[in-house]
């Protein structure tokens, strides 16, 4: 964390009126931690007083081990039970237990008995160890974790300011009310805490959105060959968790030590009263003193000589204390050793103990956590208490200083062990993972995180720059000029465009004359980021060059220069610029129009939205996509029913889900929740809330769930079984009401399915209702996912869908064993019947069961049932879901043609209606050419009547009659035509646009992993049929597709990469480059290729080792990062594929079986990906996903 510096008070009071309501959730985190703080106090010295009061140090020597067994029982407890419960309901049950208990105490103490106060004095140690473990949980659940690191040093404020006042006012108070009386005002204070809790509560809200706890879950591995880096433990996984255990055990033996001393030094000096008095004096005054270390002393500390230095200052002031206490063993000098435990263990040594975990994995920090708290520093404090029943006997108190610094000598050394450690664990955090622009957690500061992202602002590729550019801009306080000449100068456009968005929202001193010289010389985009920096510096004499830029005929340029005079040079700007605006924003010119689209967003002024309307309802696609980026940028709520609309279209859908999660949560999610209840919904809406987040939108899609159609159920748990991973809150009655209503109509559509198929004529309508089984299957075991672990119930659906035999059954005694109640009874049907369906004896209940099946609202279910029932006479169809008979046996029609092309050979009915809905019909007379050689090819012909010549020039090569079709690589593709098309006779045809083509298959990815799937297939067997006819000429066709198919299967892999490997530079930006290499993702955004290398893992197999073998089963792609791969069968070698070349691609698409064998042919380091994290990524991009089905379409180009 980051504490606050000497200026922090400034900038506090400045953001509180930016975000009123989380620093009102902190002002109340404050009064919670000051009451639990002051409480500790007020109730550790009043145990302290009654206890010294009454026994001598020999029993206080025996204290330490209750206490500490005590302590390390409750913590073990509280981490096994806790999760159990969520957190404000377990404070408002354990506040007020607490708070009786200590009362019931007090009376105790009032009748003498002399067993209460070696009670009290480890059962109030054990209350406030509960007491702030708790807060800092529930703390960490009402913060605002993006502004936690501007909050966090506020809110631990309450403690240091609890010690002192509590502090100062026991020397006030116990003269007046006496030692035993302050137990009253400990209680009090617990409750003063609960009443913190329940304002909290209410200004958090629903409590469900926000309390849970979270069981870490291990990471399995991937592949079968690959040993990840996590199986090593947690040792292995934090590295420097064992120096860290040793100096936190170290500590805290020797902090028990020093308070024997203080402690029994402090009673040979005073006694009840004086004693109490003193105590509260010694806390408040080490409270003041901690308080300024917190704010002037602290964060300049850790800023300037960093994490390593600030972790030395706590041992070594202790060492020269307690050097201090063997030569004079006075009051005064054991004082000053115990301060220093508050004075700067409570905040230089807790930031750095804090700070160090943060490079540590999310999916070992907690156990990391758990391993230091429960185990570590109770067993410590278990071991220092039988330490002093032995010490105690042998040692005289000034002895004791011998121990203690040895101890601290111990200490020392760990600590000095600690930085390497750290800073490995801290560059390969930076390198394997990237850094996770959502979490802000790591404190970049340290110098060595950043010389390494400063180093990659130096190197030519731009995607290195851009990544580090990003990352840099983020870091609090860090100064980008120093580089920002070789970034300006950059021979990337892109990088200096992002270079001068950095000066314009900084205005460094001194640049306007480089800014200037840039406006004369650079290129378009680097001209108008220019123009926009150097208006930023709202300069009058700048003014008339920036107006002068409103003549240029570029149109970046342009409208940079609109933006920036209405932006930064207020009415005098707006009145210059208002006349070309307006010119351009009546243009006809979708140049023009797209211009002023982006300059809304340039400008970003929230009052300024209304021109912006027109431009999100303007007729051209590009127009509105820009429209819609420039409206994340404003964020006005006027604007989402404009921006809605725009899901239904792939060329504005990513902007529109991207815009629309740029809201503010609260205030969006409002607004979106609403349109769940509008007639016609998008199926896309489920996406904003997946691209939001967050416990909130999670709960809303999951309350939408039983109300909606089959089909937005699938989009519903599409988007949550993706957002499922950052949720801490799961309705597991809810999932599994929802489970039972799936399963209960999954029995009725099965009965009726088997009834159907007993009557003649509704075999498609049994078809549909097999297809809508399917998919409750599926949709049972996704819900599942949601109650237990999620991929083991992945892995049962699998086996019992596709297993043999002996896996479905091992599937169906998993579920048995895991699932308990009602809901086990019913799976345990499902998962026993039989998934084929035969027919029933018919009851002539036909009529009863179409009628119900309609009401289900599938459509195309509702379809064919009418188209069935049309001559059934006692069928009875409700009106509400009929259809136009016309238009229904037209799009029967088209989908019987679509099952005749071999581009959709195996997509069902449901899935072809689909494509048949976005095709139009279209007519030539006889002699017309439907288009010519090197027309755009972008559509697909069915012909539904007449016949077609192809032709290249005079020549005639072939034609087409009624049933068949032409350009099925064109739709996929979009390549210029290599024939001419003319109608031999009248030609009525059905056309196939692309953009259709791929919408659909957008809105529904399965068809097209299926089409790929197929795809995939043909290109394996067309290569397989080239290679037998020429084994001269085949070699290269052979090692492509023993390169397609490799996969890692059963190599045994040495280490990760990241351990044993000696690196370059950033391991994640070398990933980055291996992946452009690769045709599949060669359109991918530099954000979709840094998402994807932040997924894969660095696999290395040493000389000789295999990678994959002939009919080895294959999901993954490799990318070869050094060393080569020898491509074979047998001792028949096809090619050797060396650094940055990659095989798989196919594999990743189709899960083939291999066909050719993979060795390392050297020791080689791979770059691993399953075909799950592809499909994650890449479908959510209609340009990936058209980029990956044209890599395909282009190597299967002339094959179809």
């Amino acid at each position: 964390m980051k504490l606050i510096s000497g200026n922090a008070f400034g900038q506090t009071l400045r953001k509180f009126g930016e975000d009123k309501e989380e620093y009102t959730k902190v002002l109340f985190l404050f009064i919670y931690l000051f009451a639990v703080s002051s409480a500790s106090t007020v109730g550790r010295t009043a145990a302290d007083a009654l206890f010294l009061s009454r026994f001598g140090a020999s029993q206080l020597s025996f204290m330490y081990v209750p206490q500490s067994a005590a302590l390390l029982l409750i913590g073990l407890l509280f981490q096994r039970f806790s999760p159990r419960f969520r957190m404000d309901h377990l404070l408002k049950l354990l506040i007020p237990l607490i708070s009786v208990l200590v009362l019931i105490s007090r009376l105790g103490v009032g009748m003498d008995f002399s067993w209460v106060y070696p009670v009290i004095y480890v059962g109030y140690d054990v209350f406030n160890f509960l007491m702030i473990v708790c807060f800092w949980q529930f703390a960490a659940s009402i913060l605002d974790q993006r502004k936690v690191k501007r909050t966090i040093g506020l809110v631990g404020s309450g403690g240091l300011m609890g010690g002192i006042i509590s502090g100062f006012g026991l020397k006030l108070i116990v003269p007046l009310v006496g030692t035993a009386n302050l137990i009253c005002f400990y209680a009090a204070l617990q409750l003063l805490a609960l009443v913190a809790v329940i304002r909290l509560l209410k200004l958090a809200g629903k409590g469900s959105d926000l309390f849970t706890s979270v069981k870490p879950q291990r990471k399995q591995a991937g592949g079968s060959g690959a040993k990840k880096k996590e199986s090593g433990g947690l040792f292995r996984n934090v590295p420097h968790l064992k120096y860290i255990a040793i100096m936190s055990a170290a500590l805290v033996i020797t902090l028990t030590l020093i308070d024997y001393q203080f402690k029994v030094i402090l009673r040979g000096t005073l006694q009840d009263e004086a004693l109490a008095g003193f105590m509260g004096s010694f806390y408040g005054f080490s409270g003041l003193l901690a308080l300024f270390i917190q704010l002037f002393i602290a964060g300049k500390l850790l800023t300037r000589f960093g994490v390593m230095t600030a972790i030395l200052v706590f041992p070594i002031a202790l060492f020269t204390g307690s050097l201090g206490v063997l030569m004079m063993p006075v009051l005064a000098m054991v004082v000053i050793v115990k301060g220093s435990d508050k004075v700067l263990g409570d905040t230089i040594y807790s930031s750095v103990s804090q700070l160090v975990m943060f490079p540590i994995p999310p999916e070992w920090r907690n156990s990391a956590k758990s391993f230091l708290d429960g185990v570590v520093r109770n067993g410590a404090k278990g071991i220092a208490a039988v330490s002093l029943i032995l010490l105690s006997q042998l040692l005289t108190t000034q002895q004791f200083s011998y121990v203690i610094l040895t101890l601290l000598c111990v200490c020392i050394v760990a600590a000095v062990k600690v930085k390497g450690a750290y800073l490995e664990a801290l560059l390969s955090t930076l390198k394997t993972r990237g850094h996770d622009l959502h979490e802000g957690q790591l404190d970049l500061m340290d110098p060595a995180s950043l010389r390494v992202l400063t180093d990659t602002l130096v190197q030519p590729d731009k995607v290195q720059v851009l990544y580090a550019l990003k990352i840099l801009q983020d870091i609090d306080g860090f100064d980008l000029m120093p580089h920002m000449e070789g970034l300006i100068r950059h021979p990337s456009q892109e990088v200096c465009v992002e270079a001068l968005r950095y000066m314009e929202r900084n205005q460094p001193a001194g640049q306007e004359e480089v800014l200037l010289a840039l406006i004369r010389e650079g290129h378009s985009g680097v001209r108008a980021a220019a123009i926009l920096a150097l208006a930023a510096y709202a300069k009058d004499e700048h003014l008339d060059d920036i107006t002068s830029r409103l003549g240029e005929e570029d149109m970046d340029v342009k409208s940079a220069a609109i933006a920036g005079l209405i932006k930064y040079y207020g009415i005098e700007g707006m009145f210059r610029a208002v006349g070309t605006l307006k010119e351009l924003m009546e243009s006809s010119r979708e140049d023009e129009r797209t211009s002023m689209a982006i300059l809304f967003g340039q400008i970003g002024i929230r009052e300024f939205y209304k021109p912006l309307i027109p431009l999100l309802r303007d007729e051209a696609p590009q127009v509105r996509k820009f429209a819609v980026q420039s409206a994340a940028v404003l964020q006005v709520p006027e604007l989402v029913p404009h921006i809605v609309p725009m899901l239904q279209h792939n060329e504005t859908r990513e902007a529109a889900v991207e815009t629309l999660a740029a809201y503010d949560e609260r205030e969006i999610l409002k607004l979106l929740a609403a349109y769940f209840d509008v007639e016609s919904v998008t199926l896309h809406l489920p996406k904003v809330f997946e691209r939001i987040g967050g416990q909130q939108a999670f709960d809303l899609l999951f309350q939408r769930y039983e109300p909606a159609n089959f089909e937005m159920r699938d989009k519903l748990l599409e988007a949550m079984t993706r957002m499922h991973k950052g949720i801490q809150q799961v309705d597991a009655k809810g999932f599994e009401a929802n489970i039972l209503l799936e399963l209960e109509l999954y029995g009725r559509f099965t009965s009726y399915q088997g009834d159907l198929l007993a009557v003649e004529g509704y075999e498609e309508v049994a078809e549909a209702v097999e297809q809508v089984r399917s998919a409750m299957i599926k949709r049972i075991f996704l819900l599942l996912g949601f109650i237990y672990e999620a991929k083991t119930i992945q892995a049962v659906y699998v086996n019992w869908t596709e297993g043999a035999a002996r896996q479905q059954a091992n599937a169906a005694e998993i579920i048995d064993q895991l699932v308990q109640g009602n809901l086990r009874m019913e799976l345990a049907k499902l998962m026993s019947a039989s998934r084929t369906v035969t027919a029933n004896v018919m009851k002539n209940e036909a009529a009863l069961e179409l009628d119900w099946m309609n009401d289900q609202g599938d459509e195309w279910l509702c379809q064919v049932i009418q188209f069935a029932s049309r001559s059934k006479v006692e069928a009875s169809v409700p009106g509400r879901h009929s259809v136009d008979e016309t238009w229904l046996s037209e799009q029967m029609e088209r989908i019987a043609m679509l099952k005749k092309v071999s581009l959709f050979d195996g997509l069902s009915a449901r899935e072809l209606s689909m494509i048949a809905m976005r095709m139009e019909r279209v007519s030539y007379s006889k002699g017309a050419t439907v288009f010519q050689v090197n027309d755009p090819g972008d559509a697909l012909y069915l012909i539904q009547s007449g016949r077609t010549g192809i032709y290249r020039g005079a020549e005639k090569l072939n034609e087409r009659k009624a049933g068949e079709c032409f350009g099925q690589t064109a739709i996929l593709t979009r390549r210029l035509r290599t024939a001419t098309v003319m109608a031999e006779e009248d030609l009525v045809l059905w056309r196939l646009d692309s953009s259709g083509f791929y919408d659909v298959i957008f809105d529904r990815t399965g068809i097209a992993l299926e089409m790929m799937k197929l795809l995939s297939r043909r290109l394996r067997s067309k290569l397989a049929q080239q290679s037998s006819v020429s084994s001269a000429q085949a070699s290269e066709q052979q090692a492509e597709v023993a390169a397609a198919s490799a996969l890692d299967a059963g190599g045994a892999v040495t280490e990760s990469s990241q351990e044993g490997h000696g690196m370059a530079n950033d391991i994640i930006l070398r990933r980055v480059l291996i992946l452009q290499k690769i045709d599949l993702f060669a359109r991918l955004s530099q954000e979709d290729v840094i998402a994807l290398a932040q997924l894969v893992e660095e696999v290395e197999y040493g000389a000789g080792e295999s990678i994959c073998r002939v009919d080895d089963y294959g999901d993954t792609l490799y990318g070869i990062i050094e060393g080569s791969v020898r491509v074979h069968k047998g001792s028949q070698t096809f090619a050797t594929l060396g650094e940055g070349e990659c095989f798989g691609e196919m594999a990743v698409i189709d899960s083939g079986l291999r066909s050719a064998d993979c060795t390392a042919a050297s020791p080689t380091v791979l770059l691993q990906l399953h075909r799950d994290q592809v499909f994650t990524l890449c479908f959510q991009n209609i340009g990936v996903l058209r980029s990956m089905m044209q890599v395909l379409a282009d190597r299967l180009r002339g094959m179809l």
